[in-house]
C-alpha cells in the first residue's frame, strides 16, 4: 500500500521555461547551439559537485559562469541559481496538496543549497511536506539508491509504500530498481491518471 508520495521539483512542481527563453536568447547572442548555454551551467562534473555539496557555489560559479558575466547582460550572474525565473506548476501543486489530505508528501530534489531558501520563502509550500531531500545538503544525487532511500527514511515508510513523481526516466528506473513505485511525469492530469492505477487515491 501507498502511503507517501515524493515530488522532484524542476521539471515537476516548477518549470524553467522563462529562464530557458532568457538564456535562448544568450546563446543567440554568442552565436551558440540552442541549449549549450544550460549544459554548461546545469550539467558536467562542477554542477555535480555543487549540487552535491562538494564544492561552494562561488566555485562552481567560477569554473562554469564567471568567465560569461563581462560579456552577458548583468542578469546573467542569477542563474548561478538553477531554479532562476522558475514558476510553479498550479495544476501539478494543486495535485500535490490533495494527496496531501490523504498521504505523507515528500521532495527529492537535485539542487543547491538555494533551494531550501526557495521553499522556506515560498507561501504556497508552507505545510506541503513532510520531508524536504536537496542533494546538496545530503551529499548524494538521483539517480545514487541512496538519494531515494533517505526519501524514504525521512517520510518514516520503505520505499515499497513511496512513489516518485519524475520527469526523468533514469530516476524513475533507479527508484523501482529500490523498490519505490514510480510515474514518469509529462504533466499534472497524466500523473493523476497514473496515480491512480497505482490506486493511490486522489
Amino acid at each position: 500500500m501507498i502511503r507517501a508520495v515524493i515530488f522532484d521539483m524542476g521539471g515537476v512542481l516548477a518549470h524553467t521555461h522563462a529562464g530557458d527563453a532568457l538564456l535562448a536568447s544568450y546563446e543567440a547572442r554568442l552565436g551558440l547551439e540552442p541549449g549549450a548555454l544550460r549544459l554548461r551551467l546545469y550539467s558536467g562534473p562542477a554542477w555535480e559537485a555543487v549540487s552535491k555539496g562538494e564544492i561552494a557555489l562561488d566555485a562552481y560559479w567560477e569554473e562554469v559562469g564567471a568567465g560569461l558575466e563581462d560579456i552577458l547582460p548583468p542578469e546573467f550572474v542569477h542563474f548561478r541559481d538553477n531554479f532562476h525565473l522558475a514558476f510553479l506548476d498550479p495544476a501539478t501543486l494543486q495535485l500535490a496538496w490533495r494527496l496531501r489530505s490523504r498521504y505523507h508528501v515528500g521532495l527529492l530534489s537535485n539542487a543547491t543549497r538555494l533551494l531550501a531558501r526557495d521553499i522556506a520563502a515560498e507561501p504556497r509550500f508552507a505545510g506541503l511536506f513532510d520531508a524536504v531531500v536537496i542533494s546538496a545538503l545530503e551529499g548524494c544525487r538521483k539517480p545514487e539508491p541512496e538519494a531515494f532511500l533517505i526519501a524514504a527514511q525521512r517520510l518514516g515508510f520503505p520505499p515499497h509504500a513511496c512513489v516518485l513523481i519524475d520527469d526523468k526516466r533514469r530516476n524513475t528506473e533507479a527508484a523501482q530498481a529500490v523498490g519505490m513505485h514510480a510515474v514518469l511525469y509529462e504533466h499534472a492530469l497524466q500523473t493523476e491518471r497514473a496515480l491512480r492505477a497505482l490506486n493511490v487515491f486522489v
